[in-house]
């Protein structure tokens, strides 16, 4: 049996939209020293994570992939809102929330149905699009008010217009992200 490999599908951002979260990770640090903010190299948006999954498996995803970007049209969600999982007063992951992300949502649902069919199990927890920006890594105090006058600034667009393999190696120096296959989406657009 072959090593299983950590691997995630995931909505690129474009150069843009990078470079102003990585600023917006930047203030943060300022005021968070004690969280591992993310870099430039490892944001994206997660759509679906697996911990452990065999060589042969990730053929089968790409060809789920390809199915899902021949029907799913390019489209384009707004990114605001910090926040952080659990809550704010006991913050462990901090992100950045998605405005209007029904369709991230019926992408997501999509991609579960489709991966299920070639044996894939659909993801416990309810699906809550969101950039990640950064662990905290320890116990940290309430930071609602630290993040409240950042709230105002925030308004980035995402396209959301191809799909990407990544393979997550985790390293001594971070986690290392390699495409593995990247899709494009082509269904028709509305108008």
């Amino acid at each position: 049996m072959s090593p299983s490999i950590r691997a995630f599908l995931a909505i690129p951002l474009p150069e843009q939209t990078r470079a102003k979260s990585l600023e917006l990770c930047r203030q943060l640090a300022k005021k968070l020293p004690d969280v591992r903010w993310n870099r430039a190299e490892t944001l994206h948006l997660t759509l679906k994570f697996f911990p452990a999954i065999e060589e042969e498996s990730l053929e089968k995803i790409g060809e789920v992939m390809l199915s899902v970007g021949r029907f799913t049209a390019p489209f384009r969600v707004r990114m605001k809102g910090l926040g952080a999982f659990p809550n704010l007063t006991r913050p462990r992951v901090f992100w950045l929330g998605i405005e209007g992300d029904r369709p991230l949502r019926e992408l997501h649902c999509k991609l579960d149905d489709d991966l299920e069919e070639i044996g894939i199990a659909k993801d416990s927890r309810p699906f809550a699009p969101h950039l990640t920006l950064g662990r905290a890594r320890g116990m940290l105090a309430n930071v609602g008010a630290l993040l409240t006058p950042l709230q105002p600034g925030l308004d980035l667009e995402l396209p959301v217009d191809q799909l990407i393999l990544y393979q997550s190696r985790l390293l001594p120096s971070g986690a290392q992200h390699l495409p593995r296959r990247v899709v494009r989406f082509q269904g028709p657009t509305t108008q």
